[in-house]
């Protein structure tokens, strides 16, 4: 079997770009596309899913707990508390400066922020990552089940996942690992099950295409649910998550437009771009943040206005975090060398 098969390659990419996408979106609700943002939203389940591939693909034949996770603590957890202590230092000059709190305030603003167990939003994710890596020997003895005692696990899970739904504010670490295994379980089956899943690509192919229209339509306009499905562990009143089953969809048509891709000519940029993209991951909340305080600084505020304008401004924003963050992330390459795998994660 490949290790590193390019179609995974290229999904890798269009995952990074997809979330970054969904942390630019402007004007929210309020002139942006909606159909479009639900689209867009909740791309991390792209990223779930190709971790659970790789386990299964590269890790599992020579699986040793104590190394696999210190390759993790190096390669994911330091970067994390880094680029995190430098997120409190971006966020300092908005406390003091835009929403004037007095220097003696500033303990109580950083623990308010690092009590959710992480700094910037975007890497809620890794508290969750790096629970499900530790969770590791289940995922290995989920692997030697039989066939049928996948499958039927995966449905099950993926019931409870909807029941679930995401939690508040992407705080409940154990919330957020039972909703989003059932991708991680699915990257992990279509490894262990691709010669017979290849076999099915046609009606997959359309199978997941009429899923993810009947989602985005029943999300959209039946439902009228913007965005992801948040809600309290407890809590069972918050509407089908459609958007669960939308991302199952979404994953089947990538990684099938991506084996398309794979099979004309390289494209280097997507390929380097799915190389550093858990740098960007990791960088681009700070473009977030040095967006909000020059337009705050320079009094800019963004018009409302039509789809039209919300896009192009999303447009805009997307191409400052993903360009900035590609930027930053290879000065950050060639002044670290080696050691930037510490510092971002690559």
């Amino acid at each position: 079997m490949r290790q590193k098969q390019l179609e995974f390659v290229y999904m890798r990419g269009i995952a990074i770009m997809l979330i970054v996408a969904g942390h630019s979106i402007y004007n929210s609700g309020e002139g942006f596309p909606a159909l479009l943002e639900n689209l867009i939203r909740g791309g991390t389940a792209l990223f779930v899913f190709i971790s659970g591939y790789f386990f299964h693909r590269v890790f599992y034949s020579r699986f040793e707990f104590r190394r696999f996770m210190q390759g993790k603590i190096n390669n994911v957890l330091w970067p994390f508390l880094i680029v995190s202590l430098v997120g409190l230092a971006a966020l300092t000059p908005q406390w003091l400066l835009i929403d004037h709190h007095s220097l003696q305030q500033l303990p109580i603003d950083v623990w308010y922020t690092v009590r959710n167990g992480y700094v910037l939003y975007p890497h809620w994710y890794i508290p969750f990552i790096l629970l499900m890596f530790i969770a590791s020997p289940l995922f290995m003895d989920y692997i030697k089940l039989g066939v049928k005692q996948r499958w039927l696990l995966l449905l099950g899970l993926s019931i409870l996942a909807i029941a679930l739904q995401r939690p508040i504010g992407n705080v409940n670490v154990l919330q957020s690992a039972l909703y989003f295994s059932p991708f991680y379980l699915l990257g992990i089956c279509y490894s262990q099950d691709e010669d017979a899943l290849t076999t099915m690509r046609v009606p997959l192919r359309w199978g997941a295409l009429l899923l993810l229209v009947v989602t985005l339509v029943m999300q959209t306009y039946v439902e009228g649910h913007l965005g992801n499905y948040h809600k309290n562990f407890w809590e069972f009143n918050n509407g089908f998550d459609w958007q669960f089953l939308q991302k199952v969809a979404l994953c089947v048509l990538v990684l099938q437009g991506c084996e398309w891709l794979a099979t004309r000519q390289e494209s280097p940029w997507l390929i380097r771009l799915a190389d550093m993209s858990f740098a960007v991951f990791f960088l681009h909340p700070l473009f977030s943040i040095l967006i909000g305080n020059l337009s705050h600084l320079f009094h800019f505020r963004l018009p409302p206005g039509s789809a039209m304008t919300s896009m192009l401004y999303s447009a805009l924003l997307f191409i400052i975090q993903l360009g900035g963050s590609v930027l930053l992330a290879l000065w950050l390459k060639q002044r670290f060398g080696e050691r930037s795998k510490t510092v971002m994660g690559w």
